[in-house]
């Protein structure tokens, strides 16, 4: 579909010469996972809105800013930092979430009342959840069914709980999936970079038991002169693993994941979107998170995400067995998703014009 151009919104939205502004609820300097999703929808927004520049708006729903952190997760009245809250949505034209399972609760109460309030499109890409049934807010039903033009699903499991309320949703991959612009196709498994979590923390936690499983399993692999680096993107992770697992890779900035990981040629990864990310960049996964629905409702959409549990034996037949021609397909399949993603995105926008 040829690019529909400038973009426009009625004079009460914003002036038309001026910049879009997005209302984008996620997480900084918290969960790089979230940015990962970022860097994706930012890519295809960019591609369809050429002739109009982009003001980025954070809503911040990182749990530092809740009351209690899990306990109470409603956000606290005064918060500080760099991002929309509860002031006047009044200059935003969109709002959007994307790619994760946190699209609804106490977290999200004054981006659900900003939404309503200024009655704005409410973009929903790549939703994701776990098997178990939601239990909507008045004011967040009203603003899926009255409010937005688009809604796509990650995994099963979030487009079966949007079908319970009447609402259709279209199942896509993650937009994590476009985080890179570009591919870089391995032809040989030789470097491994294992993105490994810690059990040790209340943000991301993983079970112990997997922790420690992974850990003997890395130190396998590299008695079999299998050459591993351990990736983190916690500092408590870094912290940890430094000491007793180096190599280890981390950064703060989550950007620089994109380049870390097209280091390797095959990433196992103990998080969702580690595996994602490494599909970005044109690499192979292997996700170790088994026995977790939100992880392997997502990564069924991947072709190039093998799922196993993280028993060395295992894992080296599946390595052994991963084909080239396989993963070769990468670039395509992700040139048509984005197609798909694309097409979508440009006919919502299009509705709103």
């Amino acid at each position: 579909m040829k690019n529909p151009g400038i973009f426009k919104f009625s004079e009460s939205r914003s002036a038309l010469c001026g910049p879009l502004n997005i209302l984008f609820s996620s997480t900084r300097q918290w969960n790089p996972g979230d940015e990962f999703i970022f860097f994706g929808i930012r890519h295809l927004f960019e591609e369809i809105i050429r002739d109009r520049k982009i003001n980025w708006v954070l809503y911040d729903r990182n749990p530092d800013l809740n009351i209690n952190g899990f306990i109470d997760r409603a956000h606290k009245e005064n918060i500080r930092g760099n991002s929309f809250q509860q002031g006047d949505p009044g200059s935003i034209n969109i709002a959007l979430i994307a790619g994760t399972p946190e699209w609804f609760d106490r977290p999200l109460t004054n981006f659900y009342r900003a939404v309503q309030n200024e009655q704005l499109p409410l973009f929903l890409i790549g939703l994701g959840y776990i098997d178990a049934p939601v239990n909507f807010s008045e004011n967040e039903l009203y603003c899926l069914k009255n409010l937005s033009p688009v809604i796509t699903a990650r995994d099963e499991y979030a487009s079966r709980e949007l079908a319970k309320e009447g609402i259709l949703s279209e199942l896509l991959p993650c937009p994590a999936l476009f985080a890179s612009s570009t591919e870089k196709i391995p032809t040989k498994i030789r470097r491994i970079g294992f993105i490994l979590q810690t059990s040790k923390t209340i943000n991301q936690l993983i079970p112990q038991a997997l922790t420690e499983t992974c850990i003997n399993t890395i130190k396998k692999l590299r008695t079999a002169k299998r050459q591993v680096d351990v990736i983190c993107h916690y500092i408590d992770e870094f912290t940890e693993f430094s000491r007793t697992l180096p190599p280890v890779r981390y950064s703060y900035d989550a950007r620089d994941y994109i380049e870390i990981l097209a280091d390797y040629d095959l990433i196992i990864s103990t998080r969702l979107h580690g595996a994602i990310l490494a599909n970005s960049v044109g690499k192979p996964a292997i996700l170790l998170n088994v026995n977790d629905a939100r992880c392997n409702g997502a990564a069924a959409l991947f072709p190039c995400i093998y799922s196993a549990p993280p028993d060395h034996d295992i894992l080296i037949n599946l390595i052994d067995s991963l084909q080239v021609s396989h993963w070769q397909r990468l670039p395509k399949w992700k040139a048509d998703m984005k197609s798909q993603y694309l097409n979508i995105l440009r006919n919502a926008l299009l509705k709103l014009m």
